[in-house]
């Protein structure tokens, strides 16, 4: 487990950022996912010259087990690469002001994001939460901060660091 510094742990986002988060980005994924399975069912259709009642159909009567496992994995690789390609942010991220950075601040990487990303496969992931930090943030070495909040107090860290440092020149 990485060193947890103290600036990440008192600019933590609350429970409830962490819930909207959960609730925005979920429906997002939600319907990113209708669109693409929608899209690969057109796609489908069109390959194999069937008529899209019939594979539309064959789709919602599909094994349930099979749905929620292939829909659970659609959703960790959105989640990745919307994280991944906006460097820790969300859309819910974005709404709320939170970033995910990782415990010890320093830079994220992709494997980070997709630990953090899978993790939220794993069965009551989500009532993890209810302890101090949720599964897909520990098994990461990533949290959640208020952005504004944790940038001002580097800003400061960094500010107060700099003080009696003999200027070059």
């Amino acid at each position: 487990m990485a060193k947890v510094l103290q600036i990440v742990e008192r600019n933590r986002a609350s429970s409830g950022l962490r819930l909207a988060n959960y609730f925005i980005d979920f429906a997002l994924c939600f319907s990113g996912t209708i669109l693409l399975f929608g899209i690969l069912a057109v796609v489908y259709s069109f390959i194999t010259g069937s008529e899209i009642d019939e594979v539309t159909y064959q789709m919602e009567n599909i094994n349930g087990l099979v749905d929620r496992v292939l829909t659970m994995i659609v959703y960790a690789v959105l989640m990745f690469l919307t994280e991944w390609g906006t460097n820790g942010r969300s859309v819910g991220k974005y709404i709320t002001g939170t970033k995910v950075v990782k415990a010890d601040d320093s830079p994220l990487t992709a494997m980070d994001l997709l630990k953090r990303s899978f993790s939220r496969i794993v069965p009551f992931d989500a009532l993890s939460f209810l302890g101090k930090n949720g599964w897909h943030d520990s098994w990461s070495d990533t949290r959640v901060v208020k952005l504004k909040d944790f940038e001002k107090a580097k800003s400061l860290d960094t500010d107060i660091n700099a003080i009696g440092m003999k200027e070059s020149g």
